[in-house]
């Protein structure tokens, strides 16, 4: 009889397994992705009563007699939140409705399939409190296991009321049927030839669950292709962007050399610029202004003449500089003008060489009458430092 119910028990649960292999991860029941074969697994211990009938379903016996008790212990896995499988041993006592008063004790291993009614009918929730659940199933009701028993294959069904208390343990008031061949109830039972055995029972327990006890939204597969093709865009403008970004660090760098090389041609231009304009400019503040028929220099021209004497001094020593007179063309007779001219030019000499300027490095030359220089013909009444 042990070797019976152990090879049941084994075939049982590598019928669970079997289905749980199908059952891959991947695999969706109405909107719901299945977890591995470790998850959604429960634990139930409980206990209640029982009473036993014959008779076409218990009709035209005597009166019930005693209730019986019973003690049960199951294991459920669940493959998706609307069916699972179920492994329970039953241990009890019947107590049978004759004038004798039989009682007997009862083993009953079976394994069920469980229906979710509640998630079948209103869809998989989390937060549901109660869960309607029924099952039916088979297996072998063994009777007076210490003496004189009686065993046989036994049909099991019924509902599962569950209460959710926490998000593992739950409260169970199960409700279930057993029929059988009536030769394999007790002897009361059995010595009624043709009859069928029953068993009614109404038991309350304490479930735990183990492991992943919830349930993943899955997506159709439009939402995967739809999001698989965002990834791979995502990945190719990453790409994109990796291959512009070694474009621009490339390019900067070539700024970069360019920049560095302009900063160097302009410092060297710089340089350049400078001795040029310390050996070929005209010297700033130049222009010295006198008024009609005048060789006298102002006061405005003294000025000048002070920016000039340094401009001058920090010249390279071989620096020479040639002061040129002019006078307007509109004003006196060419004769006039070129004396005129030559004279404010000496003046602007002796003013120099008389502040310390070397007379070596200083020429002077009067050239007359002008309308060139300025286009306001009084405003060639000038003296020009070159």
């Amino acid at each position: 009889m042990k070797k019976f119910l152990l090879s049941f028990a084994f075939l049982a649960f590598s019928a669970v397994g079997v289905n749980a292999q199908e059952s891959a991860e991947y695999l969706r029941w109405r909107g719901i992705t299945n977890n591995s074969f470790g998850s959604n697994w429960e634990l139930t211990l409980g206990g209640g009563v029982n009473a036993v009938a014959w008779n076409k379903w218990g009709n035209h016996q005597k009166s019930t007699g005693d209730v019986g008790w019973q003690v049960e212990l199951g294991a459920t896995k669940w493959f998706n939140p609307i069916v699972g499988a179920r492994l329970q041993f039953i241990w009890g006592q019947l107590n049978v409705s004759d004038d004798n008063g039989l009682k007997s004790n009862w083993i009953f291993p079976h394994a069920d399939a469980v229906l979710n009614l509640s998630n079948w009918i209103g869809g998989y929730r989390e937060d549901r409190v109660y869960y309607a659940k029924l099952f039916a199933g088979a297996g072998v009701s063994i009777v007076n296991v210490n003496s004189d028993a009686s065993s046989g294959m036994a049909a099991v069904g019924g509902m599962i009321n569950t209460f959710r208390v926490s998000d593992a343990l739950d409260i169970n008031l199960e409700l279930k049927a057993m029929l059988s061949a009536g030769r394999d109830m007790p002897r009361g039972i059995a010595e009624l030839a043709g009859k069928t055995g029953q068993v009614y029972s109404a038991t309350v327990g304490l479930t735990y669950r183990f492991n992943k006890r919830d349930w993943g939204r899955s997506y159709n597969q439009d939402d995967v292709d739809g999001y698989l093709a965002s990834i791979l865009a995502l990945e190719a403008a990453l790409v994109e962007t990796q291959r512009n970004e070694g474009k621009l660090v490339e390019q900067l760098a070539a700024q970069e050399s360019i920049a560095e090389q302009a900063v160097k041609e302009n410092t060297t231009l710089r340089e350049e610029i400078k001795q040029e304009q310390t050996v070929h400019t005209v010297v700033g503040a130049t222009a010295l202004f006198f008024n009609i028929n005048s060789a006298r220099l102002s006061d405005r021209a003294k000025a000048s003449l002070e920016l000039v004497m340094k401009t001058i001094k920090e010249a390279p020593a071989d620096r020479t500089f040639t002061i040129v007179g002019h006078a307007d063309a509109k004003t006196g007779s060419p004769a006039y003008n070129q004396t005129l001219s030559e004279e404010r030019a000496k003046a602007v000499y002796d003013y120099l060489v008389s502040h310390g300027i070397e007379s070596s490095r200083l020429t002077w030359k009067g050239v007359g009458s002008t309308d060139s220089i300025f286009p306001v013909y009084f405003t060639n009444r000038v003296v020009i430092i070159k």
